[in-house]
Protein backbone atom coordinates (compact mmCIF):
# COMPACT_ATOMS: atom_id res chain seq x y z
CA UNK A 1 0.00 0.00 0.00
CA UNK A 2 1.32 3.23 -1.07
CA UNK A 3 1.41 6.68 1.15
CA UNK A 4 -1.71 8.58 0.89
CA UNK A 5 -1.64 11.71 -1.22
CA UNK A 6 -5.10 13.26 -0.49
CA UNK A 7 -7.71 13.64 2.26
CA UNK A 8 -10.21 10.96 1.04
CA UNK A 9 -7.08 8.88 1.03
CA UNK A 10 -5.88 9.92 4.15
CA UNK A 11 -9.87 9.16 5.23
CA UNK A 12 -9.99 5.96 4.04
CA UNK A 13 -6.75 4.91 5.92
CA UNK A 14 -8.41 5.61 9.26
CA UNK A 15 -11.17 4.19 8.42
CA UNK A 16 -9.36 0.93 7.49
CA UNK A 17 -7.31 1.13 11.15
CA UNK A 18 -10.71 2.02 12.99
CA UNK A 19 -11.79 -1.17 11.26
CA UNK A 20 -8.68 -3.24 13.07
CA UNK A 21 -9.03 -1.34 16.40
CA UNK A 22 -9.41 -4.35 18.23
CA UNK A 23 -6.48 -6.06 16.94
CA UNK A 24 -3.79 -3.40 16.69
CA UNK A 25 -2.41 -2.68 19.80
CA UNK A 26 -2.23 0.98 20.90
CA UNK A 27 -3.97 1.87 17.66
CA UNK A 28 -4.77 5.20 18.92
CA UNK A 29 -1.57 6.01 19.32
CA UNK A 30 -0.57 4.48 16.27
CA UNK A 31 -2.99 6.91 13.90
CA UNK A 32 -2.81 10.04 16.05
CA UNK A 33 -0.63 11.52 13.15
CA UNK A 34 -2.91 10.89 10.44
CA UNK A 35 -6.21 12.43 13.01
CA UNK A 36 -3.95 15.62 13.22
CA UNK A 37 -3.56 15.67 9.66
CA UNK A 38 -7.31 16.06 9.01
CA UNK A 39 -8.31 18.78 11.43
CA UNK A 40 -4.89 20.80 10.22
CA UNK A 41 -7.08 22.50 7.02
CA UNK A 42 -4.15 23.08 4.74
CA UNK A 43 -3.35 21.74 1.14
CA UNK A 44 -0.14 19.73 2.19
CA UNK A 45 -1.40 17.49 4.73
CA UNK A 46 0.83 14.71 4.51
CA UNK A 47 3.99 15.51 6.56
CA UNK A 48 6.85 13.63 7.49
CA UNK A 49 5.15 12.81 10.81
CA UNK A 50 2.62 11.05 9.26
CA UNK A 51 4.97 9.09 6.79
CA UNK A 52 6.81 7.76 9.76
CA UNK A 53 3.57 6.73 11.62
CA UNK A 54 2.64 5.14 8.01
CA UNK A 55 5.39 2.66 7.48
CA UNK A 56 5.67 1.95 11.52
CA UNK A 57 1.97 0.82 11.20
CA UNK A 58 2.85 -1.16 8.14
CA UNK A 59 5.55 -2.90 9.43
CA UNK A 60 3.33 -3.59 12.95
CA UNK A 61 0.80 -5.18 10.90
CA UNK A 62 2.62 -6.99 8.19
CA UNK A 63 4.69 -8.55 11.14
CA UNK A 64 2.08 -10.78 12.84
CA UNK A 65 3.01 -12.26 17.41
CA UNK A 66 4.25 -15.97 16.40
CA UNK A 67 1.76 -18.39 18.06
CA UNK A 68 3.27 -20.77 20.69
CA UNK A 69 1.86 -24.52 21.20
CA UNK A 70 0.01 -25.14 24.49
CA UNK A 71 1.71 -25.91 27.56
CA UNK A 72 0.11 -27.54 30.76
CA UNK A 73 -1.36 -25.23 33.62
CA UNK A 74 1.46 -26.38 35.80
CA UNK A 75 4.44 -25.84 33.63
CA UNK A 76 2.99 -21.70 33.00
CA UNK A 77 3.11 -21.73 36.60
CA UNK A 78 7.10 -23.01 36.94
CA UNK A 79 8.17 -21.05 34.34
CA UNK A 80 6.45 -17.86 35.81
CA UNK A 81 8.03 -17.86 38.90
CA UNK A 82 11.39 -18.06 37.28
CA UNK A 83 10.75 -15.28 34.85
CA UNK A 84 11.62 -11.73 35.67
CA UNK A 85 9.87 -10.06 32.67
CA UNK A 86 6.47 -11.27 30.51
CA UNK A 87 7.58 -14.23 27.80
CA UNK A 88 5.85 -11.68 25.25
CA UNK A 89 7.76 -9.00 26.31
CA UNK A 90 10.99 -10.37 26.15
CA UNK A 91 10.15 -10.97 22.43
CA UNK A 92 9.62 -7.94 21.01
CA UNK A 93 12.76 -7.55 19.13
CA UNK A 94 12.41 -11.07 17.10
CA UNK A 95 8.43 -10.42 16.94
CA UNK A 96 8.65 -6.65 15.37
CA UNK A 97 11.37 -6.93 12.64
CA UNK A 98 11.04 -3.14 12.02
CA UNK A 99 12.27 -1.99 15.42
CA UNK A 100 15.88 -0.71 15.10
CA UNK A 101 18.53 -2.72 16.58
CA UNK A 102 19.52 0.31 18.92
CA UNK A 103 16.14 -0.73 20.62
CA UNK A 104 16.52 -3.63 20.89
CA UNK A 105 19.82 -3.80 22.59
CA UNK A 106 18.18 -1.00 24.78
CA UNK A 107 15.61 -3.24 25.82
CA UNK A 108 18.10 -5.80 26.64
CA UNK A 109 20.10 -3.75 28.88
CA UNK A 110 16.55 -2.92 30.29
CA UNK A 111 15.68 -6.53 31.22
CA UNK A 112 19.26 -7.54 33.14
CA UNK A 113 19.27 -4.12 34.88
CA UNK A 114 15.83 -5.15 35.87
CA UNK A 115 16.43 -9.02 37.05
CA UNK A 116 19.77 -7.49 39.30
CA UNK A 117 17.56 -4.85 40.53
CA UNK A 118 14.92 -7.32 42.13
CA UNK A 119 17.60 -9.33 43.33
CA UNK A 120 18.97 -6.06 45.08
CA UNK A 121 15.70 -5.37 46.59
CA UNK A 122 16.59 -2.27 47.15
CA UNK A 123 14.30 1.09 47.05
CA UNK A 124 16.58 2.78 44.05
CA UNK A 125 16.27 -0.02 41.79
CA UNK A 126 12.01 -0.15 42.35
CA UNK A 127 12.61 3.98 41.69
CA UNK A 128 15.03 3.45 38.23
CA UNK A 129 13.52 0.14 36.86
CA UNK A 130 10.13 2.30 35.52
CA UNK A 131 12.74 4.91 33.62
CA UNK A 132 14.52 4.27 30.66
CA UNK A 133 17.88 2.26 31.04
CA UNK A 134 21.08 3.02 30.08
CA UNK A 135 25.10 2.13 31.34
CA UNK A 136 26.03 3.87 33.85
CA UNK A 137 28.83 5.90 33.12
CA UNK A 138 26.41 7.58 30.29
CA UNK A 139 25.30 11.09 30.61
CA UNK A 140 21.46 11.45 29.68
CA UNK A 141 20.21 14.33 27.28
CA UNK A 142 16.51 14.89 26.98
CA UNK A 143 15.10 17.44 24.77
CA UNK A 144 11.11 18.56 24.22
CA UNK A 145 9.29 21.51 22.34
CA UNK A 146 6.77 23.39 22.99
CA UNK A 147 4.37 26.05 20.93
CA UNK A 148 1.46 28.74 21.64
CA UNK A 149 0.36 31.55 20.03
CA UNK A 150 3.17 33.69 21.31
CA UNK A 151 6.09 31.74 19.62
CA UNK A 152 7.55 27.86 20.39
CA UNK A 153 10.55 27.28 22.56
CA UNK A 154 12.85 24.46 23.36
CA UNK A 155 13.80 22.17 26.61
CA UNK A 156 17.14 21.15 26.99
CA UNK A 157 17.84 18.92 30.57
CA UNK A 158 21.25 17.35 30.94
CA UNK A 159 21.61 14.51 33.70
CA UNK A 160 25.25 13.50 35.36
CA UNK A 161 26.23 10.88 36.38
CA UNK A 162 25.96 11.59 39.63
CA UNK A 163 22.42 13.03 38.96
CA UNK A 164 23.15 16.40 38.75
CA UNK A 165 20.52 18.29 36.30
CA UNK A 166 21.77 20.54 34.07
CA UNK A 167 18.60 22.63 32.57
CA UNK A 168 18.40 25.03 29.66
CA UNK A 169 15.60 27.17 28.18
CA UNK A 170 15.42 28.61 24.47
CA UNK A 171 12.94 30.85 23.13
CA UNK A 172 12.99 30.66 19.30
CA UNK A 173 12.82 33.81 17.90
CA UNK A 174 11.80 32.56 14.49
CA UNK A 175 8.68 30.74 13.43
CA UNK A 176 9.08 27.16 13.30
CA UNK A 177 6.81 23.92 13.03
CA UNK A 178 6.84 21.49 16.07
CA UNK A 179 9.22 19.24 14.46
CA UNK A 180 11.44 21.83 13.57
CA UNK A 181 11.65 23.35 17.43
CA UNK A 182 12.63 19.59 18.32
CA UNK A 183 15.23 18.97 16.08
CA UNK A 184 16.08 23.07 17.21
CA UNK A 185 16.18 21.46 20.75
CA UNK A 186 18.44 18.21 19.75
CA UNK A 187 20.88 20.71 18.43
CA UNK A 188 21.00 23.37 21.64
CA UNK A 189 20.87 19.94 23.74
CA UNK A 190 24.00 18.54 21.64
CA UNK A 191 25.65 21.73 21.30
CA UNK A 192 25.87 22.17 25.53
CA UNK A 193 26.85 18.61 25.46
CA UNK A 194 29.70 18.55 23.31
CA UNK A 195 31.29 21.91 25.47
CA UNK A 196 30.40 19.76 28.60
CA UNK A 197 33.14 17.47 26.59
CA UNK A 198 30.64 14.42 26.97
CA UNK A 199 31.76 11.33 25.78
CA UNK A 200 29.03 9.00 26.12
CA UNK A 201 25.22 10.27 25.71
CA UNK A 202 22.17 8.98 26.01
CA UNK A 203 19.36 10.92 24.07
CA UNK A 204 15.63 11.09 24.70
CA UNK A 205 13.13 12.50 23.36
CA UNK A 206 8.95 11.81 23.03
CA UNK A 207 8.75 12.55 19.38
CA UNK A 208 8.86 9.57 17.12
CA UNK A 209 9.99 11.74 14.20
CA UNK A 210 13.06 12.95 15.45
CA UNK A 211 14.14 9.70 17.44
CA UNK A 212 13.56 7.69 14.06
CA UNK A 213 15.63 9.86 11.62
CA UNK A 214 18.45 10.33 13.99
CA UNK A 215 19.06 6.72 14.75
CA UNK A 216 18.97 6.13 11.02
CA UNK A 217 15.51 3.73 10.97
CA UNK A 218 13.84 6.61 8.71
CA UNK A 219 15.05 8.88 6.17
CA UNK A 220 14.33 12.32 5.69
CA UNK A 221 12.26 13.42 2.81
CA UNK A 222 11.22 17.10 3.77
CA UNK A 223 13.83 19.76 2.67
CA UNK A 224 14.29 21.12 5.90
CA UNK A 225 14.38 18.57 8.20
CA UNK A 226 17.23 16.95 5.68
CA UNK A 227 19.22 19.76 6.38
CA UNK A 228 18.50 19.80 10.36
CA UNK A 229 19.19 15.89 10.33
CA UNK A 230 22.62 16.84 8.46
CA UNK A 231 22.92 19.18 11.37
CA UNK A 232 22.31 16.15 13.99
CA UNK A 233 24.29 13.91 12.47
CA UNK A 234 27.45 15.88 12.06
CA UNK A 235 27.09 17.25 15.79
CA UNK A 236 26.83 13.14 16.70
CA UNK A 237 30.68 12.53 15.55
CA UNK A 238 31.86 14.08 18.33
CA UNK A 239 30.20 11.68 20.92
CA UNK A 240 32.46 7.95 20.32
CA UNK A 241 29.33 6.17 22.44
CA UNK A 242 25.29 7.31 22.04
CA UNK A 243 22.09 5.81 21.87
CA UNK A 244 18.91 7.17 20.84
CA UNK A 245 15.45 6.53 22.17
CA UNK A 246 11.90 7.70 22.10
CA UNK A 247 10.17 8.13 25.37
CA UNK A 248 6.55 8.61 26.60
CA UNK A 249 5.50 12.66 26.93
CA UNK A 250 5.27 11.80 31.04
CA UNK A 251 8.44 10.49 31.32
CA UNK A 252 9.75 13.43 29.40
CA UNK A 253 7.84 15.86 31.30
CA UNK A 254 10.99 17.80 33.03
CA UNK A 255 12.19 19.22 29.47
CA UNK A 256 8.42 19.92 28.75
CA UNK A 257 7.68 21.98 31.26
CA UNK A 258 11.29 23.73 30.04
CA UNK A 259 10.07 24.11 26.61
CA UNK A 260 6.49 25.71 27.80
CA UNK A 261 8.39 28.28 29.25
CA UNK A 262 10.77 29.37 26.68
CA UNK A 263 7.56 29.55 24.44
CA UNK A 264 5.87 31.80 26.66
CA UNK A 265 8.90 33.90 27.71
CA UNK A 266 9.06 37.84 26.85
CA UNK A 267 12.65 37.90 24.72
CA UNK A 268 12.94 42.04 25.40
CA UNK A 269 14.31 40.75 28.80
CA UNK A 270 17.68 39.00 29.98
CA UNK A 271 16.39 36.84 33.05
CA UNK A 272 17.68 34.63 35.67
CA UNK A 273 15.02 32.45 37.53
CA UNK A 274 15.86 31.31 40.50
CA UNK A 275 13.79 27.78 41.54
CA UNK A 276 13.08 27.64 45.29
CA UNK A 277 11.74 24.79 47.09
CA UNK A 278 9.11 25.66 50.13
CA UNK A 279 8.90 22.47 52.22
CA UNK A 280 6.28 24.35 54.43
CA UNK A 281 3.97 27.34 54.41
CA UNK A 282 5.14 30.69 54.96
CA UNK A 283 2.38 31.07 57.36
CA UNK A 284 1.30 29.94 60.50
CA UNK A 285 -1.98 28.83 61.46
CA UNK A 286 -3.20 29.85 64.69
CA UNK A 287 -3.97 26.90 67.07
CA UNK A 288 -7.50 26.11 67.45
CA UNK A 289 -9.15 26.14 71.30
CA UNK A 290 -10.16 23.21 72.89
CA UNK A 291 -13.49 23.30 73.73
CA UNK A 292 -15.12 20.93 76.24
Amino acid sequence: MKSPSTVKEIQSLTGRAAALNRFLSKSTNKCRPFFKTLKKGQKDKWDEECEVAFQSLKTYVTSPPLLSKPVSAAHEVGNRAKATRPPLLAKDCNKKPGLSRLSCRIHTISRRREASQQKEGSSRADKTSTEPDQPRDMWQLRVDEASNQKGAGAGVVIVTLDGTLLEQVITLGFPASNNEAEYEALLAGLRLANELSIKKLAIYSDSQLITSQASGEYMAKHPRMILYLDKVQELLKAFPTFTIQQVLRAENAHADALASLGSALDTQFRRSILVEFLDQPSIEEAEQPDLM
